[in-house]
């Protein structure tokens, strides 16, 4: 016979523990912005962090082919905790162009979008920690539009940023440099808007 609850109780530890690692990830990139040094070792833990999280994705996967009857659709867990590594894998980027070209000098802005990111990030957490219990609408659509408020405010401050930078008569290699690390973060902020809407999907899905 088929075990279905352990089976089902898997899947949302498993997407918990996805959670939990993009908010880390986003938790540790802030404190590297707000408290500028060390890169290398800095990105190498940001770097494990998100492997991880790959490792998640990758149980995710292999008990998703494993099971007779999960407990939502096949297509949304794949893409649900897809959306989560996606996360991560932004902040790693960013951090790691930090490293790799050995940035000396914090450019503000990016302290303001890191704010937002990790923001946005426990509310994913906390959206996706509600799915386990099979939440009504009105339970997480609150957390949903607050990541799409930060989701825009993301959006402003990159193209504040970028306005800054373009004005600030910096050399034209850093301007390139900081606004490929913006992108990543504002890239990462997007993937947080994508996992709320498919929270709001799964949960209109099972109601």
């Amino acid at each position: 016979m088929f075990k279905l609850t352990p089976t089902n109780n898997r899947f949302y530890d498993l997407f918990d523990r996805a959670a939990e690692l993009q908010v880390h990830a986003a938790a540790q990139f802030l404190d590297l912005v707000e408290n500028f040094g060390d890169l290398v070792r800095r990105a190498e833990e940001i770097k494990r962090i998100e492997h991880e999280l790959d490792q998640v994705v990758h149980d995710t996967m292999k008990l998703l082919h494993s099971s007779f009857i999960t407990p939502i659709e096949r297509g949304d867990i794949r893409r649900l905790v897809q959306g989560l590594d996606s996360i991560a894998d932004g902040i790693n980027a960013a951090t790691s162009r930090l490293a790799l070209y050995e940035i000396e000098q914090v450019f503000p802005p990016i302290e303001a979008l890191a704010r937002g990111l990790l923001d946005a990030c426990r509310s994913v957490q906390e959206a996706v920690r509600r799915l386990r219990h099979t939440p009504k609408l009105e339970e997480v659509l609150p957390l949903c539009v607050e990541i799409n408020r930060l989701e825009d405010q993301a959006d402003q401050i990159y193209r504040e940023a970028l306005a800054y930078l373009f004005k600030s008569g910096l050399d034209p290699l850093m301007v390139i440099k900081w606004k490929e690390i913006c992108e990543f973060v504002e890239s990462a902020t997007d993937c947080c808007e994508d996992v709320a809407d498919m929270v709001e999907v799964i949960v209109l899905e099972n109601a």
